[in-house]
C-alpha cells in the first residue's frame, strides 16, 4: 500500500492516483483504493476529478471492469531544479554534438520545450545561463590525447559554481602535470567535444584563464558571489564558430 498520509489532503492522494495509472497497463478501482487505503467511493471522485482535467483514464464496462491510460499519453510537465534543468540541457548538447540521426530533431525538440517549461522568472534566469554555455567544434586529436573524464566530485560543485555564480579554489594539473591553486569567477563554460573548459577570471592572474575541466583535481565553493564581467574577452577565447547553448 502507498504512503498516503492523511496531511497530505486530496492533492497528495491524487498525485499518487495519477503514478498509479502510469505505472500500470491495466488495473482496477479495487485495487487502486486498497493501494491508497481509501473506499471505492472515493477513488471513483478522483478519477471523475481526473478526467475532467483532461487525463484520458480508459475503463471497460461492467462490475470491476479494467481502468487504463489512453496509449502515449504521459504525466505532462516534469518539476527540474535550475540546476537539473541545466544538467539537463548540457546532456542534449552532448546527444546533439554526437550527430546522429536518430537523436538531432529530438534533442531540439526537447530542449525547446525545457526551455518554455519555466516560470518567467526562472525561464529568464536559465537563459541567461545558457547564454553562457558555447559550443565549439570537437577537440583536436593533440588535446584527446591526454583526456581522461572529469571527477564526479569535480563535477556537482562546479556546475553550482557556474549557475549561481559562486568563488571558487580549484586545484589545477597544467599539462606540465604542475599543480597550482586558483581561486576563480566561472564565467563561462565551453564544449570542444568531448572536453569541457571553464573559462574564468583567475583571482591569482587578475586575468581571464581557460581550465580543462577534466584537469581540475579539487574544487572548493567559497560563500563569495562573484559579478559578471563584459563577455567579449571571455567569447574570444572561444572558436569564432561558438555559439551558446
Amino acid at each position: 500500500m502507498l504512503d498516503t498520509d492523511p496531511s497530505r489532503g486530496r492533492a497528495g492522494r491524487l498525485e499518487a492516483l495519477k503514478l498509479l495509472l502510469v505505472e500500470r497497463d491495466h488495473t482496477t478501482i479495487t485495487e487502486l483504493a486498497h493501494e491508497l487505503g481509501v473506499s471505492v467511493r472515493t477513488v471513483h471522485r478522483d478519477l471523475s476529478f481526473l478526467r475532467d482535467l483532461g487525463m484520458p483514464v480508459d475503463s471497460d464496462r461492467g462490475r470491476g471492469g479494467g481502468l487504463r491510460l489512453e496509449h502515449g499519453w504521459s504525466l505532462g510537465r516534469v518539476h527540474l531544479s535550475e540546476t537539473e534543468a541545466i544538467g539537463l540541457l548540457l546532456s542534449l548538447t552532448i546527444a546533439e554534438r554526437i550527430g546522429s540521426p536518430l537523436l538531432l530533431d529530438d534533442t531540439r525538440s526537447i530542449a525547446r520545450k525545457i526551455a518554455a517549461s519555466f516560470a518567467p522568472a526562472q525561464g529568464r534566469r536559465i537563459l541567461a545561463i545558457r547564454r553562457r554555455i558555447l559550443v565549439g567544434s570537437r577537440a583536436s586529436d593533440r588535446a584527446l590525447s591526454s583526456y581522461t573524464p572529469p571527477s564526479g566530485k569535480v563535477a556537482k560543485p562546479l556546475l553550482d559554481a557556474f549557475a549561481n555564480r559562486r568563488v571558487a579554489v580549484v586545484s589545477y594539473q597544467d599539462q606540465h602535470a604542475r599543480l597550482t591553486e586558483r581561486e576563480i569567477e566561472l564565467q563561462y563554460l565551453y564544449y570542444n567535444v568531448p572536453i569541457w573548459y571553464a573559462l574564468a577570471w583567475d583571482r591569482l592572474r587578475d586575468d581571464i584563464r581557460s581550465f580543462r575541466i577534466d584537469r581540475i583535481k579539487t574544487f572548493r565553493l567559497l560563500p563569495e558571489t562573484f559579478p559578471l564581467r563584459r563577455n567579449e574577452r571571455f567569447l574570444a577565447a572561444g572558436e569564432p564558430d561558438a555559439r551558446a547553448l
